[in-house]
């Protein structure tokens, strides 16, 4: 797992910053609803959860969440246009004036994320569908799931 959390942390340190510096306001998803800045703002949530600053309850049964967890932190596609574990798939409103200032915030929440992991290496917070994740674990979720996002953007090559 070592291997795995380095290689996370070095696509936060290299990739990430790169690819949100190619991101256009005027790009059109390769799927999905999101503009742009719904998809950075959505990262910002996501964030926010693995710190535990936003609660989603889990939305799967507990049964479920291991397989779930599994899957989520392994560095492979996710299924395109997942449902929302909110259950309204639609666009949430904007809260940042711009996709400039949402990408500034996004950098700032991966920098806080960091820390936070490694002052609280035992802290879990609720995935909705995984359950309750440690800060490792979400590490490698996010890397899955900035991937997922930048490829809906052609930010980054699809999983060959």
């Amino acid at each position: 797992m070592q291997e795995e959390l380095q290689s996370a942390e070095s696509f936060f340190k290299v990739d990430v910053p790169k690819a949100l510096d190619q991101l256009q306001a005027d790009i059109t998803p390769q799927w999905g609803l999101m503009t742009p800045q719904h998809m950075v703002e959505h990262l910002i949530v996501t964030y926010k959860m693995s710190i535990g600053r936003i609660k989603i309850p889990a939305v799967v049964k507990p049964e479920e969440m291991e397989r779930n967890k599994i899957y989520l932190m392994k560095d492979s596609p996710m299924r395109r246009s997942v449902p929302s574990p909110t259950g309204k798939n639609e666009l949430q409103a904007l809260r940042f004036d711009s996709l400039a200032h949402a990408i500034k915030k996004l950098k700032e929440e991966v920098i806080k994320f960091d820390e936070f992991r490694e002052q609280n290496p035992e802290f879990l917070a609720v995935h909705p569908y995984g359950g309750p994740m440690n800060p490792a674990e979400w590490l490698l979720f996010h890397r899955k799931h900035f991937k997922h996002h930048l490829i809906q953007f052609d930010l980054i090559p699809d999983y060959a």
